[in-house]
Order: C-alpha cells, then structure tokens, then sequence
C-alpha cells in the first residue's frame, strides 16, 4: 500500500507498506491486522490540503482518491472605519475600540470563542462577542478607557490556538 499527495503538478511520496517516506513528523502511518493502512496527519494546516491517493499493489491495481479540504479560522483586528490595523496611537484619557473579526469558525456547538489578550494577560472585561452559526463567523469588541499609558502593548485576539491577529497600542501623553 502506498499513500501519494498531489500538489500542484508535483507528488510526494508519503508512505509505502508500513514504512513512511515524509520528512513531516506530522504524517504517519496506523496499520491495523490484516489490511488497513490509515494515513495521519495531525496539526493539519492549509497547506495540507489538496489531492490524497491510496494505492494497493494488487493485479489489476486499486487506488482510492481523496480530496481534503482545510477550513481554518481567519482573524483580523479593525478599527471604527473597518480598515485592518497592525498599529494604533491613541491619547491619553480617550478610549480604545477594537474590533476582532473571525470568519470559518465552525457554527453551533463547535464554534471556538474568541478571546483577548494585552501581552501574556487574558483580558476579561470591556469585550462583547457575537457569533452567527449561519455566516460560519464571529465578531468581538474590545473596549477600554480611560487610557492610560500602562494599556500600551499588543493587543490579541485569538481563535482558540487556531488563529490570531495582533495590534501594537501605544499611549501618549
């Protein structure tokens, strides 16, 4: 049995009997008494997706495609306007809104929260969260005031350990 992933025009050969052939550690191989080769892949990314085949050395020979689509949160800070920041200056004294905007992530009971961060602190206050199950997305708002120059730093907004965006705060007097 031999596992292949197409990408773009190239092939890679990820395992052949029991054996695997990737230098991804993340891609093995669970055999199970007599004939199941099961191909793993954990901490799956974007770029895992594509084109998988399983081949089965047989006359005439078997092989099974099968097409993995990755769906992964994407997050982004933006300020009142809507534009993506990266980067804000705010005086002392006046307030800070940050909106975090979170598409494909997930609906239901499976939809992952977003949380605030101010460095390495969780931020609990200030935030009020909406998510839609039917759009696949959610929206947080972080709001703090008055400034002071202490609430200078990065700002983050995650999506679980899945994705996040980051914007530098700085406080002036």
């Amino acid at each position: 049995v031999t596992w292949l992933h197409h990408k773009g025009d190239s092939i890679h050969l990820l395992t052949v009997g029991r054996s695997a052939y990737s230098r991804d550690e993340r891609i093995t191989l669970s055999f199970r008494y007599p004939n199941n080769f099961r191909l793993q892949i954990v901490y799956i990314t974007r770029r895992d997706e594509g084109l998988y085949e399983c081949q089965v050395a047989t006359h005439p020979p078997k092989v099974k495609r099968i097409f993995l689509k990755v769906t992964a949160p994407e997050v982004r800070i933006v300020d009142e306007s809507g534009r993506e920041v990266t980067e804000r200056y705010y005086k002392a004294g006046s307030a800070l809104e940050l909106t975090c905007l979170a598409t494909q992530v997930g609906g239901g009971s499976e939809t992952t929260p977003i949380t605030w961060r101010h460095g390495d602190r969780t931020l609990s206050k200030g935030i009020s969260s909406n998510v839609s199950a039917t759009t696949d997305s959610a929206i947080s708002t972080l709001t703090v005031g008055p400034l002071e120059t202490r609430h200078s730093g990065n700002y983050t907004c995650a999506v679980g350990a899945l994705a996040f965006a980051t914007v530098a705060v700085h406080v002036l007097n």
